[in-house]
């Protein structure tokens, strides 16, 4: 069984391809995700790699981010008949804070995802790819999760 975990909101895009929830390979997109991830579903295709579930991060981050991998999901969810799953970046990036805009970051408080303000910026750490795939972080919930007003 083939699962397929894309962290969309990191920099570069991470994408990690799991057998039985275990890390098989690691991959960052060198591009704009709109630009390099039909490219690299293609060559996973060619590869022979299935695809049975598909797990991604559905916020917080970039609101194009979010937009372009639920469509791509939700197309790879019709066309190949896979089952998606998604959750909150926190879970990738050590609970540590998530850029909005200017001097504002999302952080996690409790179960609750907050804006707040910071005088200089918080230390930031890295989204990294688990070695071992967790069902239970993940919900059948994968609408985008937009936390920002609208301009």
């Amino acid at each position: 069984m083939n699962q397929i975990l894309i962290i969309p909101t990191s920099q570069p895009v991470l994408i990690g391809v799991y057998k039985d929830f275990q890390l098989q390979s690691a991959h960052s997109l060198p591009a704009q995700l709109s630009e390099s991830l039909i490219p690299f579903f293609a060559t996973l295709k060619t590869q022979g790699t299935g695809l049975d579930n598909l797990y991604f991060v559905r916020g917080p981050g970039s609101l194009m981010a979010l937009k372009l991998i639920y469509l791509f999901a939700k197309t790879l969810q019709i066309t190949y008949d896979s089952k998606l799953f998604a959750t909150h970046g926190f879970h990738f990036n050590s609970n540590s804070p998530i850029k909005a805009y200017g001097n504002c970051y999302f952080v996690l408080e409790g179960s609750e995802i907050v804006l707040k303000t910071y005088k200089t910026p918080p230390k930031i750490a890295p989204y990294t790819l688990p070695q071992k795939l967790e069902q239970n972080l993940f919900s059948t919930e994968t609408k985008p999760l937009y936390l920002l007003p609208p301009v």
